[in-house]
């Protein structure tokens, strides 16, 4: 996709993980990825985890532009351009 910011789901390269997908969260200040067991929230809430970087050649499965993604304090509210599944939260924790 050309020009904008863009919120992209592909397949994570790792075989042996329990988390299938990897998303990129398009933050102005740095993007972030994600490992996922969804591509995206439908009906309750994602177990995800951090990612340490995207792949070079990833197996894209998803790309949709970004109407906005801003980020408030742990939250990141994110809202694509598209008719339906359009909103998500995302709550960033760490674990002590």
């Amino acid at each position: 996709m050309d020009g904008g910011k863009v919120f992209t789901v592909a397949a994570n390269p790792d075989a042996h993980s329990k988390l299938p997908y990897l998303i990129r969260i398009p933050l102005s200040s740095d993007p972030i990825v994600l490992k996922a067991a969804q591509p995206w929230q439908r009906t309750a809430k994602v177990y995800c985890h951090r990612s340490d970087e995207w792949p070079e050649e990833p197996q894209i499965l998803d790309e949709v532009k970004v109407r906005s993604c801003v980020r408030r304090g742990r939250a990141i509210d994110l809202v694509l351009d598209r008719a339906r599944e359009n909103r998500s939260q995302l709550v960033l924790t760490t674990i002590k």
